[in-house]
């Protein structure tokens, strides 16, 4: 009797121990999978209604609740006014948006900071909040807390937009912001476009020591109107402080005819951004002899990203007819040298992929061989798998296009 006694009581603790086992899973759990996860927003709404009921701190609750609403508004709304849900929708977004607090908004960062689907509905609820959320955006900034959502940062003080410039302007001449943070308001400054700011800036740039933060000011100056600035930037080009280059080659895209020569000898500056804002501004500004110099940053020691914005100013450059002779130097770079990254390769042979290349190959004279220089390269030297099949596909497509042309 004892013994089935203690049997029966052994089954009512695992039966209740699994019923409560079963009823501490948070609901938070699935909803915030659904919806960061999978991005299925309605149903993510359910569980994370019950998990702010249950949870002692509701701040991640309510605001992935929020970003529910305005994610399934964003994506599901045909369903949501096929189910009388809409009106509800808008009426809990709306509210919750006007409660959220700073603990929520941060818990927001947090998921800007993560990159989920969700991205540009997370965004849109700090711009519309506004005001309230930009002392911590700018103390992230200073604190380096979410380095990924920085971007979205820089979006979301843009589209606050005049609003938010006072706070800006306060934070720019405080001794305690770093001056890389100076200099990223600053851009945003001018970014924003309010020519009001302009005594601001112009009163701000006679109390700063910075070389980098003075040409940034002048940049957003020039944004503002004041063309007269264009100079300083030009000069800048080639000044002796990287901070002052880097600005100076990214406003270059933005100059009204700036002289085309210096922005091509920014091409050959030590630094890798300063050369690959260079070479974005040269898509603007076209410059037929910066050619040579582009062509050689497919090999050099710049960084991928540099090099992917070299190779398509180049295909711009040959489909506007300035780079005739392009395809043929790069089959014999290809080729007849030994260029030691595959990274670097495979770049050459997307840049031969373009149509406007694959003209170019087909022009040429016969006697060069282009074709067959390329099949002997793919059976005999390339060892790459990535680098060999996209060879392939070109040399497909270059076989169906001449057979194409002979009718066959």
């Amino acid at each position: 009797m004892k013994k089935l006694l203690t049997i029966c009581l052994v089954l009512i603790w695992v039966v209740s121990f699994g019923c409560e086992q079963k009823k501490i899973i948070p609901e938070i759990s699935p909803g915030r999978d659904k919806l960061l996860g999978a991005g299925l927003a309605i149903e993510a709404v359910e569980h994370l209604k019950l998990a702010e009921i249950e949870e002692e701190n509701k701040d991640e609750a309510r605001s992935l609740l929020l970003i529910a609403y305005s994610h399934a508004l964003s994506t599901n709304l045909t369903w949501l006014k096929s189910n009388n849900l809409e009106t509800e929708y808008r009426s809990e977004r709306a509210r919750r948006l006007a409660e959220l607090n700073t603990s929520e908004i941060r818990e927001i960062f947090q998921i800007l900071n993560e990159r989920h689907r969700v991205q540009k509905d997370a965004r849109q609820i700090l711009i519309d909040k506004g005001i309230p959320v930009i002392l911590s955006i700018l103390e992230s900034f200073n604190k380096n807390r979410y380095p990924k959502a920085d971007d979205d940062f820089i979006i979301i003080l843009t589209q606050i937009g005049t609003k938010g410039l006072d706070q800006l302007f306060t934070a720019v001449g405080s001794l305690d912001t770093p001056v890389p943070v100076k200099i990223k308001l600053i851009r945003i400054i001018g970014n924003i476009g309010d020519t009001s700011a302009q005594e601001k800036l112009e009163s701000l740039k006679n109390t700063v020591s910075d070389a980098g933060v003075k040409m940034e000011i002048n940049v957003a100056l020039y944004q503002l109107g004041n063309k007269a600035y264009q100079k300083d930037i030009e000069v800048g080009l080639s000044d002796n402080n990287v901070m002052v280059r880097r600005t100076a080659a990214r406003a270059a895209e933005m100059l009204n005819q700036p002289s085309q020569s210096k922005v091509a000898d920014a091409l050959k500056d030590p630094d890798d951004i300063v050369r690959r804002n260079a070479a974005k501004a040269l898509q603007k500004h076209v410059y037929a002899e910066a050619v040579d110099i582009l062509f050689e940053m497919l090999t050099n020691n710049s960084s991928s990203s540099t090099k992917q914005v070299a190779s398509n100013t180049l295909n711009q450059y040959a489909e506007n007819g300035i780079a005739d002779g392009l395809a043929t130097r790069l089959i014999v770079l290809l080729t007849k040298t030994e260029i030691a990254y595959h990274e670097d390769r495979l770049l050459i042979v997307q840049l031969l992929s373009k149509p406007v290349l694959i003209k170019q190959i087909q022009a040429a004279d016969p006697y060069d061989n282009l074709e067959p220089k390329l099949f002997e390269y793919y059976n005999t030297k390339e060892t790459n798998k990535m680098v060999k099949d996209e060879l392939n596909m070109l040399l497909l497509e270059l076989e169906e296009l001449e057979k194409q042309e002979s009718g066959e």
